[in-house]
């Protein structure tokens, strides 16, 4: 199942954490990323969409949420797991979606 393409993201305040940038992928996938674990998804992102990172996964488990977050690598973009099963973004999204979270922090 592939999903329309949608994500939110914008910041909060946790009270230990402190600043935390929240992800929203779908209505059950939110995820609050500490500013440095965003740098490193927005650097992540640039890296698989550019050719230079050959990796052909992110994986990344937030400290401050229950969930995570698993992109696949494919030729067109990226392909999102969340709880309803995936959905895709092509390289210009993943581009948006990680200057926004360079953007956030």
């Amino acid at each position: 199942m592939s999903e329309p393409f949608s994500f939110e993201v914008g910041s909060t305040q946790h009270r230990v954490l402190g600043k935390q940038i929240r992800l929203k992928l779908a209505d059950d996938l939110v995820l609050r990323l500490t500013p440095a674990e965003a740098s490193s998804l927005s650097f992540a992102l640039v890296a698989v969409r550019d050719g230079i990172s050959p990796e052909r996964e992110i994986y990344m488990s937030p400290i401050g949420s229950d969930g995570a977050f698993v992109g696949t690598v494919h030729d067109a973009g990226m392909r999102i797991a969340i709880p309803q099963g995936t959905f895709d973004l092509n390289w210009t999204q993943a581009g948006r979606l990680a200057e926004k979270l360079a953007a956030a922090i």
